[in-house]
């Protein structure tokens, strides 16, 4: 019994070693089947595409604009120059191989152990990333492979590599790699990169060890590692080449050290990449980064050609923008060192589209984009979003145009806001607040409604707050750290369709026929508001327009709805204005507009606001639509315009302010109240009570009048109705020392610059006083009695909401002053000291709504690329 068991244990071993042998030798088949499978499908694929070896590209990138019509091409701007192997130093060799296969004469097209570090790398991600790739698979995968990040093309393009391996020399695979690697803005080879970076060839006596490590940098990643666009990033990325090539032995210590203190290149020596017109860069660059982000497709494969990417860029609207831009006097005064920045942007009303953008008034390319990677506070052109929006789209039925809001100067836990004007009543209509851009109801209404319903609708518009946010400050736009144009402008798409958000994009398709790559834009819309609740925001917007804040936004003939913004400088008094924004829009089309310093300090404030941002608008769209028929904003289906109750007509106020501008006196009139189709003549009222007529007929409802003689005239406004009887007037005002006061005490000029329209040249160009900030005041204006004066103190004149720079008949019966009138005074005003301003849900007392304490990049664009 036992001899039987004993056979049967060996007769079963003996199977399993069969077994076992047979596995081995199917597996060690399947290894060498497989090794010969890459071998020829290596083969294959080299042998069916040989020519790419030779040619760079088969054909240019196209881009197309909006029309299908070519905006710009991918194409050389000169022939690419071939540098033979025997040509180039061996220390541009050397600082290639450092940093990308240092063992390149050693495997065979294929490293495994780089390999397998890559592969654990990609398990530890859950990824597939290209890591690990030798020299050859990089020459493989850039010639003969699309851009799908499979495990399939991983498969191939090792297949390709060691083909490669077997067909040419290594010196050979490195000198076509050199002459077709990718070395960033545009440029392929290393021949043309470092003309383009140096101004000489790589052959040059003056080609150091610095610049050889510079170029071997830049492919891990060549627009992060550009110096021209992270010159911090490609001097740490060049100094580790730099350390490398030491640490192998390629270089001294010495050599090391004084490679490291080489300076980068801080300009390009020629043109290179795209033949750009003026003024596009900033849509382009976005939607360079827009097709990697969302479509997988990098710069590098766009520049190696064969593409065609079709945009939603309107040539009309960015040409109307860069004429505009170009023109100085469209924006505030320039300070001791440099001009107020500027941003704006330009999205199709319906689905998102960007038609244009500037990414500030000097953007370098690949910059910083004020556009799109700003953050600032947008001021009372928050409000509709955190405030209006939400309580109407909540309950339609409580909150609407005619709902009646507290304007009681009050405050919330603490916080104590300010209308701009000093006036208060006991309500006000959620219509007038808006239209006036009154800041109490606003901040009464997020009270009642509950600043966590304004935060989860802001978060449904996209607007992308901190937790620092979660307070009542948010009513007025007073963010901590504040959102972009591009956002504000993708969040009132919802006006426009029935309180659906369309998402900004500028890519609408992109394929590459010869690689079977054909992706399109799929529509990413979110339902914000009710169709009935974005009908009532937008009927309120479009009166803000026609008749309140945002009057200098009109086009004639067409349609326009928006709101203005504004916040208050930290750095000076209380009429100078930190931000200015305008977020409107047309039928057509939504435009954002921002302007401000920065940074701001005391040699550089802006005195001017949202009335230029409207008229930035204005200007563009009115130009960008020309030719476009003209259309109305249709309701959507089943939305009805609640009807606004009939508003009693307030009484005139008055207020007149001194200043001064090329040593010459003069006074700033504003006021508000009084009916829309009012017109108002204007008074001087001497000591005797004689009145002067100065103006009449003015539509607008600010003046400034030039004192020709020393005399303390008061002043009134006469009103008259639409048949031209005399209304109620103004009270007779006394004149408002305290802002001229104030800038002398501040020992700065103040220069009533408004928007420069109907001003003569060298109004326009040297508005600067004397300009060593003294001002001699005549005796007669002595005594500083402001009795009769309801404006904030240095806010030049303001209006109740109505901008500066309207009036229809500039300097009528004053041919001496053109007519320069105030500012509307900012939305967010620092509310001073322990004001933390709390509210009723527990959230987090706010913090003061002015700048939101972290300055952006400097003035000149260049970082945040």
């Amino acid at each position: 019994m036992a001899t039987k068991a004993k056979k049967k244990v060996r007769k079963k071993k003996n199977n399993l070693l069969m077994i076992a042998v047979g596995f081995a030798v199917f597996l060690i088949l399947s290894v060498i089947g497989g090794y010969f499978s890459l071998l020829y499908a290596g083969d294959r694929m080299i042998a069916e595409n040989e020519q790419k070896l030779k040619d760079l590209k088969a054909e240019p990138t196209v881009i197309y604009d909006k029309n299908g019509e070519e905006m710009t091409s991918l194409i050389r701007q000169k022939n690419r120059e071939y540098k033979p192997i025997n040509e180039v130093p061996k220390v541009l060799i050397d600082a290639f191989l450092a940093v990308e296969d240092k063992r390149f004469y050693e495997h065979k097209g294929v490293d495994m152990v780089r390999i397998g570090g890559a592969i654990i790398n990609d398990i530890k991600k859950g990824s597939l990333a290209e890591g690990g790739s030798t020299i050859t698979q990089q020459l493989a995968r850039n010639v003969f492979l699309n851009l799908d990040q499979t495990f399939w093309r991983k498969t191939k393009e090792m297949s390709i590599a060691i083909g490669l391996e077997r067909r040419y020399s290594k010196d050979q695979i490195l000198e076509m790699y050199l002459n077709r690697v990718y070395l960033g803005e545009g440029e392929f080879g290393i021949e043309d990169a470092s003309n383009y970076y140096f101004g000489m060839s790589v052959s040059s006596d003056k080609f150091t060890v610095a610049k050889a490590a510079m170029l071997a940098a830049i492919p891990k990643a060549p627009t992060t590692y550009s110096p021209f666009n992270n010159p911090e990033k490609a001097k740490l990325r060049r100094d580790t080449v730099i350390r490398l090539m030491y640490e192998q032995g390629i270089i001294t210590e010495a050599q090391k050290n004084e490679a490291q203190a080489e300076a980068l290149p801080t300009e390009p020596t020629e043109t290179a990449g795209a033949s750009l017109k003026k003024g596009y860069r900033a849509f382009f660059d976005h939607m360079v980064d827009e097709a990697e982000a969302n479509y997988g497709v990098t710069e590098e494969e766009l520049y190696r050609g064969g593409w065609h990417v079709y945009t939603t860029f309107d040539p009309k609207v960015q040409d109307a923008m860069i004429a505009e831009y170009a023109n100085a006097k469209n924006f505030p005064k320039d300070g001791a060192k440099r001009g107020v920045e500027s941003a704006m942007i330009v999205v199709d009303a319906k689905n998102g589209g960007i038609a244009g953008m500037m990414g500030g008034r000097n953007y370098a390319a690949k910059g910083f984009n004020y556009a799109t990677d700003m953050k600032r506070q947008p001021g009372s052109s928050f409000k509709p979003l955190a405030v209006y929006a939400p309580a109407v789209d909540m309950d339609g039925r409580k909150w609407g145009p005619n709902s009646s809001l507290s304007n009681k100067k009050q405050s919330f836990n603490g916080y104590e806001p300010r209308n701009y004007n000093n006036k208060y009543s006991e309500t006000v209509s959620m219509n007038r607040a808006l239209i006036d851009s009154l800041n109490v109801p606003a901040v009464w209404l997020l009270n009642e409604i509950g600043v966590n319903n304004g935060l989860d609708y802001l978060k449904k518009f996209g607007v992308d707050l901190a937790p620092e946010d979660r307070n009542l400050a948010i009513a007025l736009g007073g963010l901590s750290q504040g959102t972009s144009p591009l956002k504000m402008a993708q969040a009132y798409t919802t006006f426009v369709n029935g309180g659906v958000m369309s998402e900004a994009h500028t890519i609408a398709k992109i394929e590459n026929k010869s690689e079977g790559v054909v992706r399109e834009y799929e529509d990413k819309q979110t339902q914000v508001l009710k169709p009935q609740a974005a009908w009532t925001v937008h009927t309120m917007l479009e009166r803000a327009v026609q008749e309140g804040t945002g009057k200098a936004a009109r086009i004639s003939g067409r349609h326009v709805a928006g709101k203005t913004g504004t916040t208050q400088s930290i750095a000076g008094d209380s009429g100078v204005n930190k931000d200015a924004w305008f977020v409107g829009y047309t039928p057509e089309y939504v435009g954002a507009v921002w302007m401000g310093f920065d940074p701001e300090d005391k040699q550089h404030l802006m005195r001017q606001g949202s009335s230029l941002t409207a008229q930035m608008f204005s200007k563009v769209l009115a130009a960008g639509l020309k030719g476009v028929k003209a259309t109305d904003f249709q309701p959507p289906a089943g939305a009805v315009e609640e009807q606004p109750e009939e508003e009693t007509v307030q009484p005139l106020q008055l207020a007149a302010d001194l200043t001064m501008e090329n040593n010459q006196m003069k006074v700033v009139l504003s006021w508000i109240g009084g009916s829309p189709d009012y017109t108002y003549d204007v008074y001087r009222v001497k000591q005797n009570d004689e009145r002067v007529l100065i103006a009449s007929g003015l539509k607008d409802t600010t003046y400034v009048d030039v004192l020709d003689d020393p005399n303390q005239y008061r002043y009134v406004v006469v009103p008259r109705n639409a048949q031209g009887e005399e209304q109620t007037p103004s009270p007779i005002t006394k004149i408002n020392m305290q802002n001229l006061e104030n800038l002398i005490n501040d020992g700065e000029e103040h220069h009533e610059d408004g928007n420069n329209q109907g001003q003569n040249p060298d109004e326009n160009n040297n508005g600067n006083g004397d300009g060593d900030g003294s001002v001699t005041i005549p005796p007669n204006f002595g005594g500083g009695d402001n009795q009769g004066n309801n404006s904030n103190n240095g806010n030049n004149g303001n209006n109740g909401g109505q901008p500066n720079g309207q009036n229809p008949n500039p300097g009528q019966g004053n041919t001496g002053n053109p007519g320069n009138p105030g500012e509307i005074p900012p939305d967010i005003a620092n509310p001073g000291a322990n004001q933390p301003g709390g509210v009723s849900d527990g959230s987090q007392q706010p913090v003061q709504p002015v700048d939101g304490g972290q300055q952006q990049p400097p003035a000149n664009g260049t970082n945040g690329g």
